[in-house]
């Protein structure tokens, strides 16, 4: 009797899983998709014991696999990127027999958006659930506990099509549950979603297809559930906005930074959004006030050096509008802002790439240390412009079904381009891009307040810019400089930053171990002062050198340039 009830107060287990092709340390494997741990956390409200996972197709079988005798159904996540690798893995596991058959699979996420009942036997699924799945998705698992066959709003049934789901009040459900993912151990980086859908129609955007309606979240919903998100942390976090509608209303945005500053007195925290340009070059008095609110890095789209390009994509903002954007950032002091480039996009020519290529290289010298720019290549996804009528755009869709890249590929021609030219002119632009980076550090055109900024965020927030990763992360002696810079912070000081007395009377510190530093390469009045270290002033180095007090001083200077000396209060 005691076994009988023992199960049946057992909760049926459910593992939501999102997982791509075989590429480690991609950027979806960082942030936590909010999608299936605000299910896993619906249907740990329900009855059921739900987990969320996230990794690569290999990983994830093999999750599959060891939990079998545990699982009562595995539902998967499915966007553009991993349609082929959710097909393979569905029908692998049933195949292989690599789980149980009454073990129920389940797809639903952004791609059902165009699916229709010819794709249940491509997917091999028990059932496609088109949507939201808030509330078909525990309806429909419901029914299978209950060995009840009910179509759900949502479902794709044989000979059937279904409506694709959009839930409006986004009150009455779960939030997101971080402890809900599978072997969870809490990083810096905590996503958050503000809204669903956009309001604009960027021919390249999925998430703003026709039938993807703007439903916003209030301010006041979306505070309270980083609220309660933060109470659990233990950790300072890095709030990852990572809707494209955060900028979208500036009364329910002022709103946000109010309530954010609020936040900040009681929990430490950062945070990133996406900003439209558009909205941006209209509002810059917002910026200032978004720092103010812990904004750190922010991301605005910017596709295109070339208007017409960017007028076809729909952009609603000019190439003005973002080098005034920019400029904003720069004058108000944000850490970093980001921002990628479409290569090999609309009416792609030679012409077009190297004047977005000089567009690039301006953006960099209106903005040195600050500018993280990155680059992709057009993705065909369903229902956008582009894939519907990629002759509207000069383009010439090699592979539609997106089978041959990893985004690291270009799957379409320009009139002008062939894929293997629009490969090299992204390496062009990259190569030119990382070559005035380079530049930009070695002439000391970065102000070391920003370069100081961001060793603070990688080393608190696990925050690391492009300039950081590229750049200062290739001397150790920097890193080791910075890292106590942090960890002593209030304690030490660089040389730029003491007066006069300081400078004389405060204690050298060694910044770094002794297998960092090449003594060769090193002054006999650098070797002797770093073997001083620890215990004298430069007041006190010159008379035990023997040496004027200019003479140690401009070595101390050369040497922070290094990277190799800090300062402590004098004893």
């Amino acid at each position: 009797m005691d076994l009988i009830q023992k199960a049946i107060k057992k909760k049926p287990m459910v593992l939501l899983v999102y997982t791509q092709r075989m590429v480690r340390g991609r950027t979806f494997e960082m942030i936590e998709n909010l999608g299936i741990i605000t299910l896993a956390a619906q249907l740990n409200a329900n009855g059921f014991e739900a987990k969320a996972y996230t990794g690569i197709t290999t990983d994830a079988v093999n999750t599959i696999e060891r939990l079998k005798d545990q699982l009562f159904a595995v539902c998967f996540y499915c966007d553009f990127d991993n349609q082929t690798a959710v097909t393979a893995i569905i029908k692998g596991l049933k195949k292989e027999k690599r789980i149980r058959e009454d073990t129920y699979l389940v797809v639903g996420g952004p791609h059902t958006l165009h699916m229709t009942d010819k794709d249940l036997d491509r997917y091999g699924a028990d059932a496609i659930i088109k949507g939201d799945g808030e509330e078909s998705l525990f309806a429909w698992l419901q029914g299978k506990t209950q060995n009840t066959n009910i179509n759900v709003p949502g479902e794709i049934c044989p000979g059937k099509n279904a409506e694709y789901i959009q839930l409006k009040d986004f009150s009455k459900y779960q939030l997101p549950q971080d402890d809900a993912v599978l072997n969870y151990v809490e990083r810096p980086l905590l996503s958050v979603i503000t809204a669903r859908g956009c309001p604009y129609r960027c021919a390249f955007c999925f998430e703003g297809g026709r039938s993807k309606n703007l439903r916003m979240r209030s301010a006041e919903a979306v505070l309270e559930e980083i609220q309660v998100r933060l109470e659990k942390s233990r950790r300072p976090r890095y709030l990852f906005f990572c809707d494209d509608t955060f900028t979208t209303s500036l009364k329910r945005l002022q709103a946000l930074l109010q309530g954010l500053k609020k936040l900040r007195e009681s929990h430490d925290f950062v945070w990133f959004c996406e900003g439209h340009p558009g909205f941006l070059s209209k509002h810059p008095e917002l910026i200032p006030d978004m720092m103010d609110s812990g904004m750190v890095r922010m991301q605005i789209g910017l596709e295109s050096g070339v208007d017409r390009v960017l007028d076809a994509y729909g952009k609603q903002a000019c190439t003005e509008d973002i080098r005034e954007v920019v400029a904003a950032c720069y004058q108000a002091g944000l850490p970093q802002l980001t921002g990628n480039f479409i290569i090999g996009g609309a009416f792609e020519t030679p012409k077009t790439l190297e004047t977005t290529t000089r567009y690039a290289l301006d953006l960099l010298q209106l903005a040195p240390g600050m500018m993280d720019l990155s680059t992709t290549f057009l993705m065909p996804l369903p229902g956008t412009e582009i894939s519907r009528a990629p002759q509207n755009f000069n383009i010439e869709l090699e592979d539609q079904e997106y089978l041959t890249s990893l985004e690291d590929f270009p799957v379409n021609r320009t009139c002008s381009l062939s894929l293997p030219e629009i490969c090299r002119g992204r390496a062009v632009f990259l190569t030119r891009i990382s070559n005035r980076m380079k530049e930009q550090f070695s002439k000391g055109e970065i102000p070391s307040w920003r370069i100081r900024r961001d060793f603070q965020l990688a080393f608190r927030y696990g925050i690391a810019a492009g300039y950081l990763k590229y750049i200062y992360c290739k001397d150790p002696a920097m890193v080791a400089y910075h890292r106590q810079l942090n960890q002593f912070q209030g304690l030490l000081k660089e040389w730029w930053d003491m007066d006069a007395s300081e400078k004389e009377n405060w204690i050298i510190q060694s910044a770094v171990e002794d297998d960092m530093v090449d003594y060769k390469t090193l002054g006999a009045g650098e070797v002797e002062i770093l073997l001083r270290s620890g215990t004298s002033s430069a007041k006190e180095m010159a008379s035990m050198m023997n040496r004027s007090a200019e003479e140690v001083k401009a070595c101390l200077e050369e040497m922070s340039r290094k990277h190799l000396v800090l300062f402590s209060p004098s004893l």
